[in-house]
């Protein structure tokens, strides 16, 4: 801690890092995004070629940028509150990236969404009361508790996080990732927590007394429990939009489900009714070879989102490279992944993203450009959104 702090201040004594372009300018206005993601591991890589990431983005026409902006315990740049969580100590390698992304050729400026990733493993190991339990006591390795992120400390570091970001880089959009529940809310402060929104006594339970993990009672519960949390995200950065003059937009991932696509999945807390209530954007996982689909599969499925009513206008659909049946740099084809990029955009669906850059290789950034042609016009925002997610009736 003590030597975070001293190269923290010798960083803001005599710093490099660049002024992010997104800070002091409107919010930009894309109809159409075209987007690629850069993980961590691109974003803190102090030999990363930005010039070279630049070339790439320019050539596939891409639009927008969705940078990782780590986790509240591991972030990109020296966050004075808990300096201690550093990647880096003394280097923003967030300013870096966006200053190495923000803005396309001739000056034209890119959408920036900056994503908070919320798994917290290194928080449980230290202090296992911000864990998830399992019905059998089991703690989770990753996740917070539902009471943890609705009332508790992990809940309170997520938007502090986001509000530091919001202040110190200005982005056009926030994104929690991996925001989410499993199996493990069932710890005691959760039980009273479900007992508390629910009106109930206990959990739902089988005949033979266990918990019915599967009732539709917990996952409406779990989704409200994400609801009521980004309704205190989305007050904060109207708070920092009243103060700055910008306030970005607030956007959630969130898996898909292809069976009943208009549901979401409750049962982890994304009821895509509800979440579009309470975020301006949601982000769905487009992951072919995670969810072993096939890219004729897509187009149906954007049809049932339409058709049940979910605003479409608001969804960006993010084409995931990852292929684990390969081993860890397993990834689609690049035939594949243009399939599946050239199927999203339909059913009013206009936001598409490809994930994850490290993953791209020379033929896929050749077949990303067949399918983005043509570079979409950005804007910059001539008067402030209202701040709040377009209300719809339950």
């Amino acid at each position: 801690m003590a030597l975070a702090a001293v190269l923290a201040t010798t960083h803001a004594a005599c710093s490099s890092d660049p002024t992010p372009p997104s800070v002091d300018r409107p919010l930009v206005q894309v109809d159409d995004v075209q987007s690629v993601s850069l993980g961590i591991e691109d974003v803190v890589d102090p030999e990363q070629d930005w010039d070279a990431v630049q070339e790439r983005l320019d050539e596939a026409h891409v639009n927008a940028v969705t940078l990782a902006a780590g986790r509240v315990e591991f972030t990109a740049f020296d966050w004075s509150d808990h300096l201690d969580v550093a990647a880096e100590p003394g280097r923003d390698g967030l300013a870096h990236a966006i200053a190495g992304t923000a803005q396309g050729p001739g000056d034209e400026p890119r959408l920036v969404d900056l994503v908070i990733d919320t798994l917290i493993p290194n928080w449980i190991l230290k202090d296992k009361t911000v864990a998830g339990v399992d019905t059998d006591g089991s703690f989770s390795r990753f996740s917070p508790s539902a009471s943890a992120v609705h009332d508790g400390p992990v809940g309170k570091r997520y938007l502090a996080y986001m509000e530091e970001l919001a202040r110190r880089y200005e982005p056009d959009q926030i994104t929690f990732t991996e925001l989410k529940f499993d199996d493990e809310t069932f710890g005691e402060d959760d039980a009273a927590l479900y007992r508390e929104m629910m009106g109930e006594d206990d959990w739902p339970r089988q005949p033979d007394g266990s918990i019915d993990e599967d009732a539709p009672s917990i996952g409406a519960w779990r989704s409200r429990v994400l609801a009521d949390f980004l309704d205190r995200a989305s007050a904060v950065l109207d708070d920092v939009g009243a103060e700055t003059g910008k306030r970005p937009d607030l956007a959630m991932d969130a898996v898909i489900n292809w069976d009943d696509p208009g549901a979401g999945l409750p049962a982890a807390g994304l009821s895509y009714d509800q979440l579009a209530r309470h975020a301006d954007r949601l982000v769905l996982w487009l992951y072919l070879a995670s969810d072993q689909r096939r890219p004729e599969e897509i187009e149906p499925m954007t049809a049932a989102l339409a058709r049940s009513g979910i605003p479409t206008g608001r969804l960006t659909m993010s084409v995931g490279l990852w292929d684990h049946r390969a081993g860890p740099t397993g990834r689609i084809s690049p035939q594949e992944m243009a399939a599946a990029a050239r199927a999203a955009r339909a059913h009013g669906i206009k936001s598409v993203n490809v994930t994850p850059y490290t993953l791209m290789t020379a033929e896929h950034w050749s077949a990303l450009s067949e399918v983005w042609t043509r570079r979409p016009a950005t804007s910059l925002a001539t008067s402030e959104p209202s701040g709040s997610a377009p209300a719809v009736e339950p």
